[in-house]
């Protein structure tokens, strides 16, 4: 048994026995659902929560007080990896931000960890822009960058025409059966940051293809066809879970810093969506929590009236003709402080649920034969979802 599966049965025998702590959704909560944590929870003032939640071993500590498997829990501490010498910004990057230029040079700073020569082929999984593919291209390779969105793959195009790069562009949808002919033997995968259904399809076929390297980086885990996740590896089926969206949603909820703005605009958001959830409930008499899609930040600067009338457009309901805005925010207030207890303890188990899911990965392809790595391919000030996945066929 390797390393990886024994920290992942162990894992999986803490996550189980801890369901009560980290499925909880807390905006459907109208109390603590732990008592013995009530008093301590409660003494904290809101400050005292938004400090702690973001020092995660202060967080580790307070909790362990009463979790004192959460301490004792040995993860697998995964090794940093590669970095790109220089983080500097030719012509064609223009237009990508610098935190997202640092993802893309750190992850291509990764590739040919593994010996391969250079005319070795390069698949580009969900590529957008070609980015990624683009910085590859120019070190030699042949690359095939696989994108459905025809203008964004007519732009990679064009650059790539305009540098004089061996990088073509594949439109096409890659929950298409059809995509995995893409994938071959000799070959290079590698997918930055792709979502849910499309990290899980990249997996299987390049498995099935038994394509002799890739690298992934997996991210919003929530985003799969099936409403639980379906465990991929044989390990991970014999202890599954049963992870629903929700529940894949946690990992995603570690952010990086931005400073004073981007703190008050979350604090802001929160508040507005349980000020709307108060006021629905009025409206439709139905007391359980009705979620809200993202929505772009902009409407944050107008009033809480405003914000309002976009949420009852987007739920079909009808709009009041007054809001009591002041009514409504102050028993969102109350709500806000009973989220953020609830979340001070389900955000110990964010990482633990991520390196499950992770690992679940890494041993599917164990199991086929792969030799893999699992580290830290960025810094967290870059992105929160920084692993890669590395894997070469035996």
């Amino acid at each position: 048994m390797s390393l990886y599966a024994t920290r992942f049965l162990q894992l999986s025998q803490l996550l189980q026995l801890s369901r009560h702590d980290w499925q909880q959704t807390p905006f459907g909560c109208t109390e603590l659902p732990w008592p013995e944590l009530a008093a301590a929870l409660q003494a904290l003032d809101e400050d005292e929560l938004d400090a702690l939640d973001v020092d995660d071993a202060a967080a580790l500590a307070w909790l362990g007080q009463w979790r004192p498997e959460l301490l004792n829990a040995k993860p697998v501490q995964l090794p940093e990896l590669r970095r790109a010498p220089d983080y500097a910004t030719p012509r064609w990057s223009s237009g990508i931000g610098g935190r997202k230029w640092a993802q893309i040079k750190d992850f291509a700073a990764n590739i040919g960890i593994y010996s391969f020569t250079k005319a070795t082929p390069i698949l580009e999984w969900c590529a957008g822009k070609g980015h990624l593919g683009r910085l590859l291209a120019q070190q030699g390779a042949p690359v095939t960058s696989l994108e459905w969105d025809a203008d964004l793959c007519a732009q990679g195009e064009a650059l790539a025409d305009q540098l004089q790069l061996p990088h073509q562009f594949v439109c096409a949808d890659a929950l298409k059966p059809e995509a995995a002919a893409l994938f071959q033997p000799q070959q290079v995968a590698v997918a930055l940051h792709a979502c849910g259904e499309l990290h899980l399809r990249f997996l299987t076929h390049a498995a099935a293809a038994s394509t002799q390297q890739m690298a992934l980086s997996p991210c919003c885990y929530h985003l799969i066809a099936a409403q639980h996740y379906q465990p991929l590896s044989r390990s991970g089926q014999q202890h599954d879970l049963h992870l629903d969206k929700q529940s894949l949603r946690l990992p995603l909820q570690q952010q990086v810093t931005g400073g004073e703005r981007v703190r008050r605009l979350r604090q802001l958001e929160l508040t507005w969506r349980l000020a709307f959830d108060e006021l629905q409930q009025s409206l439709t008499g139905n007391a359980s929590y009705l979620p809200l899609p993202s929505f772009p930040k902009r409407l944050l600067s107008g009033t809480f009236s405003d914000f309002a009338a976009w949420a009852c457009h987007q739920k079909n309901l009808p709009m009041p003709a007054v809001v009591d805005e002041d009514h409504w925010l102050a028993r969102a207030a109350k709500r806000r402080l009973l989220v953020k207890r609830i979340e001070l303890v389900r955000h110990r188990y964010r990482y633990l649920l991520e390196l499950w899911l992770l690992l679940d990965k890494v041993l599917f392809l164990e199991e086929r034969g792969y030799q893999v790595q699992l580290g830290l391919f960025t810094d967290l000030q870059h992105t929160p979802r920084r692993y890669l996945l590395q894997a070469k066929l035996n």
